[in-house]
């Protein structure tokens, strides 16, 4: 009888992990004046399938000869390569031969990131009078032509217009380009129409898989960047919509707002505290909280795994519902800027392989030149040394029954979490301070800072899905699984002492930061959320 338990447990993950699914992300912004720590936050969840495996990889600066060509290996779409292209981190599809690199997010050494992309379409009569171009831009290509490219995020969108006027795009997208001090949200809507605005700072938006760029004023190049003949094409062409007397951009480019785009930007918009109908005729891209209330990166990670629990559009009681939380998540990640970092540290990368409802948000800055060995193996098929199908495996046992395995999961990947939060501000005061003195120094510890915490979730991942397995074995119905890891916090609970990612000030020898080295590395194994250090 266990032995039948185990093998339809099995037959069960392979199904789950071989469904697909058309592209279906949702993406995410708040403004700095809406954040709890006056961060900016750009996120996103990239919905694609549950068996689609990924990497984190830095790709190192590079030279390149006159004539070398950044080539899509799927349309042929490609781009001439820079002399130098600067250093940057992407999180690519382990199968790029497939359909291309798909990079998704990633900082490059200047301190930009690119989020891309939302996929949109265009409607009908637009993409009759401006068809995609088969051999065009597209948002396989996006992370690894900008990134390598570019200093500053507009200078990002500058390339990318330059891009869409001389090649055009092979598909509608939605994304951004960020820095610490501006981010730009980009809608491309057909062949070579596009428009994109500066984010103010008092704003929150959650969008979808549509276009939702209303009023765009094409005289104001400080906030917009568009198409000259936006406007004029749209009229020309039968599709010039107006919303509150304006021209509304995505009322006259975009395709119908689908069923399922409707449910996330209501279930967003009201997760963050702004009421709104499900049958709204037009939702607002921006939107700021009703009741004034400031978000914290903990909400957004909530937000990505948010079922619509407490409501009546629930996949449970609807099962043609599309929440924003969906096992077809190959990983959800959120970018913080802070007005503290140095430009070239970027900002700090908050990034969960597999569905983020049961799977771990870890954090890594954007000056890293490494990251651990689990995230770079290249396994399509499940691989226990691959840091996908680590995360990926547990959580898809775990969705197989949410109260009797998934909740147990759940509740110590929470804790977890909390405690990578709690100590982060102190990280942030040690990765500054070394930044100052050395960023080499500064990239030297927030590498091996990454590693090491990615290194101890992954093996607490190891071990919840074997005591899972093991616990789906013995057949047990009446107590609901808790991992054993989870004593470590419990234990802990009544106190609020934090042990601190580090107390080693940085170094100005060889010799100094060595010993450096050495006893970060010793205090942030202390630091791990799952050590009993940590627990503290």
């Amino acid at each position: 009888m266990k032995k039948k338990t185990t093998a339809m447990v099995m037959a069960s993950l392979m199904a789950l992990t071989s469904i697909t699914s058309a592209f279906a992300c949702t993406g995410t912004i708040v403004g700095s004046d809406w954040t709890d720590d006056g961060s900016t936050i750009v996120a996103r969840t990239e919905d694609i399938s549950g068996n689609h495996a990924k990497n984190y990889i830095v790709h190192p600066r590079t030279t390149y000869k006159a004539g070398e060509m950044f080539k899509d290996v799927t349309t042929g779409f490609t781009y001439p390569q820079p002399s130098v292209a600067y250093q940057y981190t992407s999180v690519p599809d382990t199968d790029i031969q497939a359909d291309g690199y798909y990079g998704e997010i990633g900082f490059n050494e200047y301190g930009v990131s690119v989020d891309a992309t939302v996929s949109a379409s265009a409607n009908e009569k637009a993409q009759a009078a401006d068809p995609y171009v088969e051999d065009g831009l597209r948002e396989a290509d996006i992370v690894d032509v900008i990134l390598p490219r570019v200093k500053s995020a507009r200078e990002g969108v500058n390339l990318v217009i330059d891009i869409l006027n001389e090649k055009g795009a092979a598909e509608g997208n939605v994304f951004t380009i960020s820095d610490k001090d501006e981010v730009w949200y980009i809608e491309i809507y057909t062949g070579h129409r596009f428009a994109a605005y500066k984010v103010p700072d008092n704003v929150v938006a959650v969008f979808p898989n549509c276009f939702m760029l209303g009023y765009v004023d094409l005289n104001n190049a400080e906030s917009y960047v568009a198409s000259k003949d936006l406007i004029e094409f749209a009229k020309q062409n039968g599709i010039y919509q107006e919303y509150n007397g304006k021209f509304h951009a995505a009322l006259s480019y975009s395709e119908p707002i689908s069923g399922g785009n409707r449910d996330r930007v209501w279930a967003g918009q009201n997760f963050l505290g702004h009421a709104v109908d499900y049958d709204a005729p037009v939702f607002d891209l921006f939107f700021t909280p009703d009741d004034g209330e400031k978000i914290s990166v903990k909400d957004v990670m909530e937000l990505q795994r948010y079922r619509n629990e407490g409501t009546e559009k629930t996949p449970e009681k609807d099962s043609s519902v599309r929440t924003i939380g969906t096992e077809r998540s190959a990983e959800a990640h959120i970018v913080q800027f802070k007005d503290e970092y140095p430009k070239e540290l970027g900002g700090l990368l908050w990034m969960t392989m597999g569905n983020p409802e049961h799977s771990v948000y870890l954090p890594s800055f954007g000056n890293i030149n490494d990251t651990a060995d689990a995230y770079q193996v290249e396994a399509i098929d499940y691989n226990a040394d691959s840091a996908y199908w680590k995360f990926r495996s547990l959580s898809a046992v775990a969705e197989l029954n949410r109260e009797m395995y998934g909740a147990g999961v759940r509740a110590y990947w929470d804790a977890y979490e909390d405690a990578l939060i709690a100590q982060q501000e102190q990280t942030d005061d040690t990765v500054v301070a070394l930044m100052a003195k050395s960023e080499d120094k500064a990239a030297a510890y927030t590498t091996e800072l990454a590693e090491t915490i990615a290194n101890d979730a992954m093996s607490k991942a190891d071990l919840m899905f074997s005591e899972l397995m093991g616990y789906i074995a013995k057949n047990k119905t009446t107590d609901a699984f808790v991992p054993s890891v989870m004593a470590e916090f419990e234990a802990k609970e009544e106190t609020t002492e934090t042990v601190p990612a580090t107390e080693v000030a940085p170094a100005e020898t060889a010799a100094e930061t060595t010993a450096t080295t050495e006893t970060a590395a010793e205090s942030t194994t202390e630091a791990a959320p799952a050590t009993e250090a940590a627990a503290k």
